[in-house]
């Protein structure tokens, strides 16, 4: 099928850099930093910080921020969970204290710690070169001087604005009362002075200083954070999970995110031989759908926050168990998953410095705009993380004070004998697990470049529409009509997706190879991956 081989863009290579993030001023603000001399955490902050203002419906200050770190010196992949916690008058009995029978999708009630910013400066305090003010320079720029408005950011803006009541989003969002329009000049002075504030003051300023009182005044009455919430934030660095997958070892973040997903997923597809299955033949797409629903049927029981909840990652991770999975596959038909019982809107881009450090991150407000509410004088959103925990309170990632709730961030970084072969990250919220085994195989089991690895048509299994079931699933449009009907007899509820369909994630990817670096980035959004 020659047709799918196409890729509308070209296989970015680089030697001493490469960066490969959703929106090209972020890109160059990367390249920018590798070149003087930074490193990939330096060209990491700098790159999400030009995203804080151009990407500002997928991610920004206000949110959550999780980081793989291939460390060339040691050989080593650390994790930085830069995750933020729930608020202190977050309980269940509050809520129907307030009369509310569950967690709305947007508002104060949907509002945890910001973790980013404290993120930052623990990725630049162990890894970094460079001082903070200076990896802000262009991100003030942009803010400041305003940048070209892509049609992306516009339409989200137009999109959002009827449902969002804050008047100060609306302020900032809305210039003259419309939302800017695909090239006009998009000016935030209230977010560059935010971020001038945060290279004076540091990360202080967001957890005691103006932004945090600030926040603290927003959320009295209707939210759950505090003051003292936002001051006693940390952020932790600790081990990612990982398996072994056709020789190589693949690594993910780990709960409260749902790394472990594509894992799980990966650990069952190796007892397959998929290169065997022509690429996008329904034999190969019935064999991802059904291992993928078995991975997820396992991630919605067990992830949450280990600190609050027994998560068994390495039982999970064990490959008997994966076995024991597997075997509940049947190639003639679609089927429904429950969990095993194990014995015992957002952004992502990828950076890898000449050093052969490298940096996959995930940074996100979770829904467009999280939760709408913007502080006043801040130009930032806060993100709407709390509305992922459950009102069961026999569940794991139950509603309760100072948890971090279940993320759908993911980032991925994957290594053959201690080397980096590959780092990944897409945006997409539940589907980013399957965007990242899709992808990771169609590199791993086909041999495609990233570029085109990227490209290639994804699926998402999930509704969007009322009346859709649940396990309705979106292909792209670019596979033959003969695999939708093969798919459909055996049972799938397979819609077909416009080309390049944007939610099925903007996937970005590095692949470090023999001294040369390539790299890829999504066309479903405005990314760029340079080189050089």
């Amino acid at each position: 099928m020659p047709e799918l081989g196409y890729s509308r863009r070209s296989l970015a290579l680089g030697r001493d850099g490469l960066v490969a993030s959703c929106h090209p001023l972020a890109t160059l603000a990367g390249v920018e930093t590798l070149k003087a001399g930074g490193t990939a955490a330096d060209a990491a902050v700098a790159t999400n910080a030009v995203l804080t203002v151009t990407q500002s419906n997928n991610c920004g200050l206000g949110g959550d921020f999780f980081c793989l770190y291939y460390e060339a010196a040691t050989r080593r992949v650390h994790f930085l969970n830069g995750a933020g916690r729930s608020g202190s008058r977050a309980t269940l009995e509050e809520l129907r204290r307030r009369g509310m029978h569950g967690l709305p999708v947007i508002g104060p009630p949907t509002v945890s710690v910001p973790g980013c910013v404290r993120a930052w400066q623990m990725l630049l305090d162990r890894f970094g070169t460079r001082p903070l003010d200076r990896l802000l320079e262009p991100a003030i720029h942009y803010a400041g001087r305003g940048f070209p408005i892509t049609s992306i950011l516009s339409q989200a803006i137009a999109e959002f604005a009827p449902g969002n009541p804050d008047s100060e989003w609306r302020r900032v969002f809305l210039p003259g009362g419309r939302a800017p329009a695909p090239g006009e000049l998009f000016v935030q002075p209230d977010l560059a002075r935010t971020l001038r504030d945060l290279t004076a003051e540091g990360p202080d300023l967001f957890y005691r200083g103006r932004v945090a009182r600030t926040i603290a005044e927003r959320m009295d009455g209707d939210g759950f954070l505090t003051l003292d919430d936002l001051a006693a934030h940390t952020g932790e660095w600790g081990e990612p999970i990982g398996t072994t997958y056709r020789g190589l070892t693949v690594y993910e973040t780990p709960p409260p995110t749902q790394g472990l997903t594509t894992l799980l997923a990966l650990n069952m597809l190796e007892g397959f031989p998929l290169a065997r299955r022509p690429l996008h033949s329904a034999e190969h797409l019935h064999l991802l759908l059904e291992i993928v629903k078995l991975a997820y049927a396992d991630r919605d029981r067990w992830i949450a926050d280990p600190e609050h909840a027994r998560v068994p990652v390495a039982a999970l991770l064990d490959k008997t168990y994966a076995a024991a999975r597997r075997r509940q596959f049947d190639s003639r038909k679609a089927g429904t998953y429950t969990p095993g019982e194990p014995e015992g809107d957002t952004t992502g881009f990828v950076v890898a410095d000449g050093h052969g450090n490298v940096a996959a991150v995930i940074q996100s407000l979770f829904n467009p705009f999280g939760s709408g509410i913007v502080p006043p004088g801040t130009g930032l959103c806060l993100q709407n993380r709390g509305r992922h925990f459950t009102l069961d309170p026999a569940h794991p990632s139950a509603l309760a004070p100072r948890k971090r709730p279940f993320h759908t961030l993911m980032a991925s970084i994957t290594t053959r004998d201690e080397r980096p072969v590959m780092g990944f990250a897409t945006m997409g919220g539940n589907g980013q697990a399957m965007f990242h085994v899709q992808v990771l195989t169609n590199v791993f089991d086909y041999g495609l470049d990233v570029q085109e690895a990227i490209e290639r048509p994804r699926f998402l299994i999930g509704a969007f529409l009322p009346d859709e079931p649940a396990d309705t699933i979106y292909l792209e449009g670019r596979v033959p009509p003969r695999v939708f009907a093969a798919l459909r007899r055996r049972g799938h509820a397979i819609r077909a997706a416009p080309e390049l369909f944007y939610k099925v994630g903007h996937a970005h990817g590095v692949v470090v190879g023999d001294g040369v670096l390539s790299g890829g980035a999504d066309p479903r959004g405005d990314g760029v991956a340079l080189g050089f």
